[in-house]
């Protein structure tokens, strides 16, 4: 059976981070932090079932296999993986993808870019997103309190939807009196209106936007 999502999920989240290698094409980035590791996807998110292969597969119809398209949950990286034999993945389980935690899949086939999504990937993109930045809030919250410069003239909250220069004093002032711990506290003490929204907007950019210059939260395609 897929793997359910557990109260144990967030707490992988540092784990994740420390895990490097050379030769997996869910491998890492550099992220906003200017940290050049590279990492590893431990789990994704299955977006959908395709039973009939990848709609952009270049084999011929007949000879093609199914397969799961996935999103990586901390680098976001967008995955077709190869399902085991008889298992049949349903949209936004939890599917371990490292070496050592492969009890769905047989090997992570490819990466692939927005535009290789089929159209039922693409319909429940947000929703896996959702899950995901729900689920780790303490991960963002964290980035919020963390977050700094990105050029010399130009902060990170700047690159998030909706925010302005006073949402942008706030959000700094705020946190230097004291560290963020909730979305909601967020909200409440800064005025902006919905974080979590703001940073699912955030990822859905650098998904659907190769050229996209400064990536905050996913790896470059």
């Amino acid at each position: 059976m897929p793997e359910r999502t557990n109260n144990n999920q967030n707490r992988s989240y540092s784990d994740n981070r420390n895990r490097s290698s050379s030769n997996n094409p869910a491998q890492g980035r550099q992220d906003a932090t200017g940290d050049r590791q590279r990492k590893y996807e431990e789990f994704a998110w299955a977006l959908a079932y395709l039973s009939e292969g990848s709609p952009t597969d270049p084999n011929p119809f007949n000879s093609r296999e199914p397969v799961i398209q996935a999103i990586g949950e901390i680098w976001f990286t967008l995955l077709e993986l190869s399902p085991k034999r008889g298992v049949n993945i349903k949209p936004l389980y939890r599917i371990g993808i490292g070496k050592s935690n492969r009890k769905l899949i047989t090997r992570i086939k490819r990466r692939i870019g927005f535009n290789d999504l089929a159209s039922s990937s693409e319909r429940i993109l947000e929703d896996c997103l959702m899950e995901i930045v729900t689920k780790q809030e303490f991960r963002f919250v964290n980035w919020f309190n963390k977050a700094s410069l990105v050029t010399s003239r130009m902060h990170a909250f700047k690159l998030l939807p909706g925010i302005g220069t006073t949402h942008l004093e706030n959000l700094i002032a705020e946190r230097s009196r004291v560290n963020f711990t909730s979305f909601e506290d967020i909200a409440s003490r800064t005025k902006v209106s919905d974080p979590k929204k703001l940073i699912i907007a955030r990822i859905m950019r650098e998904l659907t936007n190769p050229e996209e210059k400064y990536r905050l939260f996913s790896r470059k395609p």
